[in-house]
């Protein structure tokens, strides 16, 4: 009975290793750095993506020569040879029809990406041009004037301004817009002398891109060095604003034009891009040379994209995930992958199975060698008391030592368990136990079940195991049956243990 007791003690250890939780391994990256775009001649200043063509605009100077040169987002090569730029294109927008605005110094030009046909002075700023944002939607362009410290939107079809400047403090240091709602934002930084102590502001600025009007500000804290870039998630109507010196990002609702929380993204964070399809924010850490790719939901860094050194600006495809940072005079492009499928948790194969087969009942199942206890029914009737005389000399079986011999004929269970639980002694010497059925001599069989009584005025059935004769019922289970089906012996066994010993009858 050895076996069984180990079966159990395996299905007890394995049960426990599946209930006990598994030390998880970290999540595999989601992007990857696919190619890095060097300019053909000069160092990147800037670039910008168009999804629906695949290309990607990069600017470019070595000082005295400027570039722009357009590549491929799928394969990363080259399209047609650069055009040479009148200025450095220190910033750049895509706007309406494919059409490509370069911020050059004291003017804005145009670019037509569909016949290569650059237009210079398209738009003439009275300062220098420090910021662009494009809303091609409503064909809106919103000016970052850093010498004359303001914002203007201009009509993109006419080249002429909408409304008046927006005039701030100090100059725009980061410019987004909400291109759903049509709304431009601006942040500025500045210090001012009050009480004989210099205080720093750092506040957003929303600006109207119908009237060009300045329609509402929001305080961001007190910090130098503060609030830099500017993102929007158009649908959730969320602005994100890195604060650089603090290494935070705040967390902005535009509908009622307060903060609602911070994340924490060290490495001063300056220039920022929101996918919206993925909802993740990315921020370009310029103390750590890396971008930073953060949950807000979460509100936590998921992951850190290498740049190699410190990035200067970001572009992003929103339609096929794809990042393009400006890093050390050239254009990092990185992917982000799709994530892996999740996996189902295992499943445990064997406890069910394997834990019930100790407690099987005899009846289970008609392979369940325990089955044999049934056709053990109580002995038909004998016929007459002269059919099955009683030899003097036919030897008597001798019942085991642990139970009686059963022929008690009230006794409504058959007690072959008792026989057969004994550790299979009895039946080892039987030598009439090839007849096959119960039930004496003449063949015959009982229809009656072991809980119907007996009938009266007949003789009383004898017991699975009794004596008729010199005659003994054939033992189903043998010691070899006994050591192969140890999970029945078992069960059969804490069974005779459980049940009270039974006198036999005189």
């Amino acid at each position: 009975m050895g076996t069984p007791l180990l079966t159990a003690a395996a299905v007890l250890a394995l049960t426990s290793t599946a209930a006990t939780p598994q030390p998880t391994s970290p999540p595999p990256p989601l992007h990857e750095n696919l190619r890095t775009l060097t300019p053909p001649s000069g160092s990147a200043l800037d670039a910008e993506v168009d999804p629906a063509a695949d290309r990607l605009y990069v600017s470019s100077s070595d000082g005295t020569a400027h570039r722009l040169t357009t590549y491929s987002t799928t394969t990363g090569d080259p399209v047609g040879e650069p055009v040479a730029l009148p200025a450095p294109a220190t910033v750049m927008a895509l706007g309406a029809s494919g059409t490509l605005h370069l911020g050059l110094s004291t003017r804005i030009a145009a670019y037509d990406t569909a016949s290569g046909i650059l237009t210079d002075h398209r738009i003439t700023i009275d300062g220098s041009v420090s910021l662009l944002a494009a809303d091609p939607g409503q064909g809106r362009l919103y000016v970052g004037n850093q010498a004359a410290k303001s914002v203007t939107v201009y009509d993109t079809a006419t080249g002429a301004p909408v409304g008046e400047p927006t005039v701030l403090p100090f100059h725009p240091a980061g410019l987004a817009v909400d291109t759903a709602h049509h709304t431009g934002y601006a942040t500025y930084v500045g210090g001012a002398v009050e009480n004989g102590s210099v205080v720093y502001r750092n506040v957003l600025n929303a600006v109207d891109g119908t009237t060009g009007r300045l329609t509402g500000t929001v305080s961001l804290g007190s910090t130098a060095l503060g609030s830099m870039g500017v993102a929007v998630d158009p649908v959730g109507r969320t602005g994100y604003v890195a604060n650089l010196a603090a290494g935070t990002v705040s967390v902005v609702d535009l509908r009622e034009q307060k903060v609602t929380g911070t994340l924490a993204v060290d490495g001063n964070p300056k220039a920022l891009a929101y996918d919206p399809g993925t909802s993740t924010l990315y921020a370009a850490r310029t103390g750590a040379s890396s971008v930073a790719a953060v949950d807000p939901a979460k509100g936590e860094v998921t992951e850190t994209i290498a740049t190699g050194e410190r990035p200067a600006a970001l572009a992003l495809d929103p339609q096929r995930h794809a990042l393009y940072t400006v890093a050390g005079g050239a254009v990092t492009q990185t992917v982000r992958k799709a994530p892996p499928e999740p996996t189902p948790p295992p499943t445990d194969p064997t406890p069910t199975a394997t834990a019930t087969e100790p407690t099987t009942e005899p009846t289970t199942g008609p392979t369940d060698p325990p089955t044999q206890e049934p056709t053990d029914t109580p002995e038909p009737p004998t016929p007459s008391p002269t059919s099955t005389p009683t030899s003097p000399t036919s030897p008597t079986p001798t019942a085991p030592p642990t139970g009686p011999t059963p022929t008690d004929s009230t006794s409504p269970e058959p007690v072959t368990e008792e026989t057969t639980g004994s550790e299979g002694t009895t039946g080892t010497t039987d030598t009439t136990t090839a007849g096959g059925t119960a039930g004496g001599s003449d063949g015959g069989t009982d229809p009656r079940t072991p809980d119907q009584p007996a009938p009266t005025g007949g003789p009383a059935p004898t017991g699975g195991l009794a004596a008729t004769g010199s005659r003994t019922l054939p033992v189903a289970l043998t010691a070899a049956g006994l050591t192969a089906l140890g999970g029945a012996a078992l069960v059969l066994n804490r069974r005779r243990a459980a049940r009270p010993t039974r006198q036999a009858t005189p």
